[in-house]
Parts: C-alpha cells; sequence; structure tokens
C-alpha cells in the first residue's frame, strides 16, 4: 500500500496541474489557434470560444487522465492484499454529473455572450471607405445581418468549378457591368464587408480561417456572412467542400488594402471593363455587317410556294426547349423577364441584348462562343441550335426574344 502522504502528494500534483492547464493553454493560445490577422471581430470572438472550450478540454481529459493514474497508483496489486469491494459512491457520481452540467453551462453561456459579435456586424469606422446604403445583391427570403447604418460594401461570391469569382455591388441595375475578379478578392481596411455567397454548380465552401466561420455555397440558395479587417495583408484559405477531381486547387485569398489603394484598384477594374465592353460591341457589330453582307449576296431562287403551317410559339421554345431533337430551353440557363426565368449560369438576356438588333440575337444563339459577355467562359451554351431547330423555330425564337427585350 503507498502511504498516506505520497497518495495526498500524487492527488495534489493531479490537481495543481490541471489548475495550470488553462493559463497554460493561454500562453500556447497563438499555437492552438492563431489569430486571426485582421482583427476582424467575429474571427476572434470564435476564436475566444475556441480556446476556452479547449482549455476546459484539457482540464477534463488530464484531470480523468490523471485519476486514472493515481488510481492505478493508489490501487495496485500488492502480496496478501485484498480487494475492497465497492458497492457505489453517491457523492462522487453527484460531482462528476453536477461538475459536467457546471462546464455545460459555462459553455453555453459565453457563447450566447459572444454569439452577437459573431453575428452581427459593426459599422466600418471613420476612417474605411464610404460605402453606399442598402447595396447588394441580397435576394429571396433569407436576409443578411448588416450593421446598425445599413451601410457595408456587399461582395457576390460565387464558388464554380474550380475558382471562386466576387462580383462587387454598385449603385446601377446592371450587374454585367460590376467589378468582379476571380481567386483574389480586394477590400478596404476598417470596412465592413458583407458577403452572399452561392454556387454556380456544385456545393462547394468558403472558408478563410483567419476570417471567421466557413459558410457553404450551395446551388439556388444564398449564405451570408461578414468581416471587417484592420490591418492590410493578404488572407488564404481554400474550398472546404469536396466539390470534384480539382478541389484541391479551389484556393481562396483576401486581400486588405487601405480604402485610398481600393479607391485606386477599383477605378482601374472599372476601366478595363468599360474598354472591354467597346471591343466587344464593336465585334459584335462588325459579325453582325458581315451576316448581312453574305445574306445580301446569296442567290434567291424562285421558289415554289409553300404550304401553310402552324405557328410557331418562340416562347414556348424559350421556355421548354424541344426536347424531341435536343435543343435545351434558353430559360433554364438565362433569366428573361417577360419569360419568368431567372436562371444565372449565362448573362441575363434583359440587360445583355438591350438594344440589340434580331439579326445579332440570331447570331448570338447559332455561334455563341463568337462574342462572350464578360465574365461568362465559352463552350457552356450548346451549340446546336442551328440543327436543332427548324427554320421556322428558329426565326420564331428571335422573334420572341427580340419582342421580349425590346419591346418590338
Amino acid at each position: 500500500m503507498t502511504p498516506r502522504p505520497a497518495k495526498n502528494g500524487i492527488l495534489f500534483g493531479i490537481v495543481v496541474t490541471a489548475a495550470l492547464l488553462i493559463p497554460a493553454a493561454g500562453a500556447f493560445a497563438g499555437v492552438i489557434a492563431p489569430e486571426s490577422g485582421g482583427g476582424t471581430p467575429n474571427a476572434e470572438a470564435i476564436r475566444s470560444l475556441y480556446l476556452l472550450i479547449f482549455g476546459l478540454g484539457c482540464v477534463v481529459f488530464f484531470g480523468v487522465g490523471g485519476l486514472i493514474v493515481w488510481t492505478l497508483v493508489r490501487y495496485r496489486a500488492s502480496t496478501g492484499a485484498v480487494a475492497e469491494q465497492v458497492r457505489g459512491n453517491n457523492r462522487l457520481e453527484v460531482g462528476w454529473t453536477v461538475g459536467a452540467a457546471l462546464l455545460l453551462v459555462l459553455i453555453s453561456v459565453v457563447t450566447f455572450l459572444k454569439l452577437d459579435q459573431i453575428k452581427n456586424p459593426p459599422n466600418s469606422s471613420a476612417n474605411g471607405l464610404a460605402t453606399p446604403q442598402n447595396i447588394s445583391f441580397n435576394t429571396g427570403p433569407a436576409k443578411p445581418s448588416l450593421p446598425p447604418n445599413g451601410r457595408s460594401l456587399n461582395i457576390d461570391v460565387n464558388g464554380q468549378q474550380y475558382i471562386w469569382r466576387y462580383t462587387y455591388a454598385d449603385t446601377d441595375t446592371n450587374n454585367l457591368n460590376n467589378v468582379f475578379s476571380y481567386e483574389q478578392m480586394v477590400v478596404p481596411t476598417n470596412t465592413t464587408i458583407s458577403l452572399s455567397i452561392r454556387a454556380q454548380d456544385v456545393q462547394h465552401s468558403w472558408w478563410i480561417p483567419e476570417l471567421g466561420g466557413k459558410f457553404d455555397a450551395v446551388p439556388g440558395y444564398t449564405n451570408y456572412t461578414w468581416f471587417k479587417i484592420t490591418k492590410p495583408g493578404v488572407y488564404d484559405g481554400q474550398c472546404a467542400e469536396l466539390c470534384g477531381r480539382g478541389h484541391a486547387t479551389m484556393v481562396a485569398s483576401v486581400k486588405a488594402v487601405s480604402p485610398a489603394e481600393f479607391k485606386l484598384w477599383y477605378a482601374a477594374q472599372k476601366a478595363a471593363i468599360v474598354a472591354s465592353e467597346k471591343e466587344a460591341a464593336t465585334a459584335r457589330n462588325a459579325l453582325v455587317a458581315k451576316d448581312a453582307a453574305a445574306l445580301k449576296a446569296a442567290p434567291k431562287d424562285a421558289a415554289a410556294p409553300a404550304a401553310p403551317v402552324a405557328a410557331v410559339d418562340g416562347k414556348e421554345i424559350f421556355v421548354a426547349g424541344v426536347p424531341a431533337t435536343g435543343a435545351l430551353a434558353c430559360g433554364s440557363c438565362h433569366t428573361l423577364k417577360d419569360a419568368g426565368t431567372n436562371a444565372a449560369v449565362g448573362p441575363s438576356l434583359d440587360a445583355i441584348l438591350k438594344g440589340q438588333s434580331a439579326a445579332m440575337i440570331k447570331a448570338s444563339i447559332l455561334n455563341p462562343n463568337a462574342i462572350l459577355s464578360k465574365g461568362f467562359a465559352a463552350n457552356i451554351m450548346p451549340a446546336n441550335y442551328g440543327t436543332s431547330l427548324t427554320k421556322a423555330q428558329l426565326d420564331a425564337l428571335v422573334k420572341y426574344v427580340d419582342q421580349a427585350v425590346n419591346g418590338k
């Protein structure tokens, strides 16, 4: 048997070790849970909760482990010893039940105290970027938490296999001329940034560990989060949801710069978009002129009067397609207000075709990769409408889209 002073010494050592674990966890906090380099309040609140739970977990782990070691030493086998038969210990059982309950209460109370800091964004600082009120991509029933003054820089985070696209909200209703970037998001410091997170194809997950919790990017649904960075720097992350064979390459990055630097970057991006739109308009006009000239030069053969045919509904083709011939519904990828469609795989036709001629609309259907709208990739739209639609169906579709967009 171990002498009583030795037993008490072992027990005292266990208690002291457990008591020292919480400050020790604090001393190593930078290793256990690195600080949010940007000082964003929600990330700091999440970090402090993690450290609290980690510290309490250490106390429980080493306390229970130490008790097991003490028990092994205290009750180790000795020559001639007779094992003591214990039927239960009510005080001990009540003690560990109450202790565990108190730990849960403590964690719950601290969590609820931190929830406001995690969920609700503060106003931008006085030295942050001045942002307009209620300028955002927020749609649908779910609404994000906004700062008390309702002002934030809203950025649409769109997950696509295998890249992130960031589109910055502005004051007009044409999203096609908005500033955007891929992979690296540029934001001003001391400014509240609100994010609208969604996916274009499969489920992804947006996560920059130093800027707060991760949020799923789900097709057909929008999640919201926010951050406010106080220190310039680059903060890296990664898609945290297995999204296909290229998942490992789907990285994300946020670069925080001063408001003055951000204004210069934003103006340069805007100027590049304007220049690209002018080049695209010139190319479109040249393509239309070429098609018109070719049509004019084509020989006209005398043809016998055609038999009357049933009228073709262009709107029906737009909404439902022609499944029998493999012509997909235009409305499955494009937004068109008249047709009641709101898909976002391709550009909004209400915006991109406004003011365009019927010849241009027909050319964009037959050869969709000839002129690409800014921010949309090639080979997404099928190029088989010239063969999957009859001439009458194609003409009806072009006529309907022209009337729906331009009111002709």
